[in-house]
């Protein structure tokens, strides 16, 4: 009744789920689709990806009573053009259709406020945080900002992680960081950045662990685009091995790429670090902690059953580790396209390409060690991580 009584705006269908609301979509076409957070059936946010797929040029505003900023930034990652508050929905909800149809963005102004200072409270250089002095800032990621840092009670240097307010507010989240930090600590690799404190100061939850001088993989892909393949295997070797070390206590990382492995000096040599457990999965969890059903990690390096939101095992990670050698060795990801959801798509559905048909001067046995870790079912990849290392190993001779 708000829409339809205002110039230039009509509802053009009503909806009770998601399911019924794709479909009109589908076939109508609007402008504007406006979604419930809580409606029945599937649930709205996962969703909101295939509304844009569903007709092209459609904008989604969600209408909801959650208040909580997590919210909100969950529905505007998914796509989202508007997150009003059903308290306010009338002058606030046209605000949001006409914002969303001109292809800007609405949030409410009380949600909004919450979400900047959240977003914009970062450690400034010199400041004290948990015994610990920050010096600079050495990256950020979805989950939070990473500091260097200086502990001063052992007067050592150290990567301080600081958990998101917004990721950090998620009950689920936390009891699941706490759990899997100490495992994660109690885990001794030389491929594995140690952790050293896991706590929370205040409201914030925080991770220190080892800080490592040097860079990353993804830094030094787009510097150089792609790496000879005797470098890149040895990487792979190396993370490989930290890999088979967190499956063995139970760890499935669920978020292995370029990013999360550090790359530093060891005497004459490089060395591989895995890092940032930050989203792992422990096979062992309780139930009522890890959810299901959630497709979680990086589009371009996801295993097909992580695409699909089902349950994973270490193999997850083998995937993940074939799409990271792929793109060491082509410069190019296994599946470049538009979208994240194309993505997770051909991860799920479509044959990897043939590593060399990239590179046609590499071993075939490297091009087949490849295609062995990109399988689409757990069941016909390597059982481990260190079995596709020395697959690419014995590829080049060694």
């Amino acid at each position: 009744m708000v829409l339809d009584a205002e110039p230039g705006l009509s509802v053009v269908a009503e909806a009770g789920d998601v399911d019924s609301a794709l479909r009109a979509t589908r076939e109508l076409r609007p402008r504007v689709a406006v979604l419930d957070l809580n409606m029945p059936g599937e649930a709205t946010v996962p969703a909101i990806p295939r509304f844009l797929d569903a007709a092209p040029g459609v904008a989604v505003v969600v209408l909801t009573m959650e208040s909580d900023p997590v919210f909100a930034r969950r529905a505007l990652s998914a796509g989202a053009s508007g997150y009003v508050l059903k308290e306010g929905a009338e002058d606030a909800l046209v605000d949001a259709v006409r914002a969303a149809a001109a292809g800007r963005t609405y949030l409410d102004p009380s949600v909004g406020s919450r979400l900047a200072t959240a977003a914009g409270d970062e450690l400034a250089p010199g400041a004290r945080f948990a015994g610990h002095r920050i010096d600079g800032i050495a990256g950020r990621g979805g989950m939070g900002v990473v500091y260097r840092a200086t502990d001063l009670t052992l007067d050592r240097r150290v990567a301080l992680k600081l958990i998101a307010p917004s990721v950090a507010a998620d009950e689920e989240f936390r009891a699941r960081f706490e759990r899997e930090c100490r495992v994660a600590a109690s885990l001794e690799h030389p491929h594995l950045v140690p952790i050293y404190h896991a706590g929370q100061e205040g409201d914030r939850l925080y991770v220190t662990m080892r800080f490592v001088e040097g860079s990353d993989l993804r830094a030094l892909l787009a510097e150089g685009g792609r790496l000879e393949p005797e470098r890149a295997v040895a990487i792979v070797g190396q993370v490989a091995g930290a890999l088979d070390e967190a499956h063995r206590h139970g760890l499935v990382h669920r978020d292995v790429k370029p990013g999360n492995i550090l790359l530093g000096r060891d005497g004459d040599g490089e060395r591989a670090y895995l890092t940032d457990f930050g989203i792992t999965k422990q096979r062992t969890a309780d139930p009522d902690i890890t959810r299901t059903g959630m497709a979680v990690g990086t589009a371009d390096f996801m295993s097909p059953e992580q695409a699909r939101g089902a349950d994973v095992d270490g193999r997850a990670d083998v995937y993940s580790l074939g799409c990271v050698l792929f793109r060491a060795l082509t410069g190019e990801v296994v599946f470049d396209r538009d979208s994240d959801l194309d993505k997770l798509w051909a991860h799920v559905h479509e044959p990897p390409p043939v590593l060399l048909d990239v590179r046609p001067e590499l071993p075939p046995a490297l091009g087949a060690a490849v295609t062995h870790a990109l399988a689409k079912e757990p069941g016909d990849r390597p059982s481990t991580a260190g079995a596709l290392a020395s697959e690419a190993r014995a590829a080049l001779g060694g």
